[in-house]
């Protein structure tokens, strides 16, 4: 049953996430074969003024383009969880003869899943925008000092640092799903203005979060302004660059596990004892 129920929300939200998703893969390709594909270290300095108007105005759009099909995923995501358990359709979904455990997992498996999608397809329109041999020639050049600054090879090595930044990556994406599932779940207690409690439990639980952040970053130093100088020009605020990323991403990650966990059982709690259908 549950991967009846995985399946059957993705089919729900895929018409939606595979169009937005396709025209940004598009408009990435639009702008790698007729503008970017065209910049190289030789002609730099010969495209002319018209050029490079056009190219900001296509990035600038592209970067206004990556931004609103990041926030249409999750408000899909978010619209769809409402939809299916808490409206008119809800009274569909809980007669399934499937746990309240279940049926959230599920639920938030699959938006999980479409999350990981959504990123992959930004950093691939990203990617086939803006990987031509120039800009890679430039960061070439400053592979050591990138690499110092993210803690790659420091402590973990190369291919443990990476490791460790996907599974950042996973559980922040989990974190969000449950925050947005928790958030339309605790918005129900406003019965006749769910949506509007929603949205304002959402801005409630993100600012205690980052409060909790904040006084534990605190007396643990991540927030220190001690200057270390990287090479022979870069200065950065922090202990040490390497030792700084892993340390903060470190904290991070435990508190979004902590914040995860707690968001879960209060989602679930809703479900299973408060369940109040529009």
């Amino acid at each position: 049953m549950l991967g009846k129920i995985i399946k059957y929300d993705m089919k729900a939200m895929n018409r939606f996430l595979i169009i937005i998703h396709a025209f940004l893969l598009i408009y990435a390709f639009f702008i790698r074969i007729l503008i970017t594909g065209r910049l190289t270290a030789n002609n730099v300095h010969n495209l002319g003024n018209t050029y490079f108007l056009i190219l900001g105005l296509t990035v600038s759009f592209g970067i206004i383009l990556l931004t609103c099909v990041a926030f249409a995923t999750s408000i899909i995501i978010a619209v769809h969880f409402y939809k299916s358990t808490y409206s008119d359709e809800g009274y569909l979904t809980h007669t399934l003869p499937v746990k309240k455990g279940t049926l959230l997992i599920a639920k938030v498996i699959a938006g999980t899943i479409w999350c990981i999608i959504d990123i992959i397809g930004l950093f691939a329109a990203i990617y086939i925008a803006a990987w031509v041999p120039y800009v890679k020639d430039s960061l070439s050049g400053n592979k050591a000092l990138l690499m110092e600054i993210f803690g790659l090879g420091s402590h973990l090595g190369v291919f443990g640092s990476i490791a460790f930044y996907i599974f950042f990556m996973i559980a922040g994406t989990v974190a969000n799903v449950i925050l947005y599932y928790a958030c339309i779940s605790l918005g129900q207690i406003f019965t006749g203005h769910r949506v509007f409690g929603a949205v304002a439990m959402y801005f409630i639980v993100t600012f205690v979060e980052s409060i909790s952040c904040f006084l534990i970053f605190i007396p643990l130093g991540l927030l220190n302004t001690q200057a270390v100088t990287i090479g022979t020009s870069t200065t950065l605020y922090m202990s040490t660059p390497s030792q700084y990323m892993l340390g903060l991403l470190g904290i991070s990650l435990a508190l979004t596990i902590i914040w995860s966990v707690i968001l879960y059982i209060i989602t679930y709690y809703r479900l299973n004892r408060k369940l109040n259908l529009a």
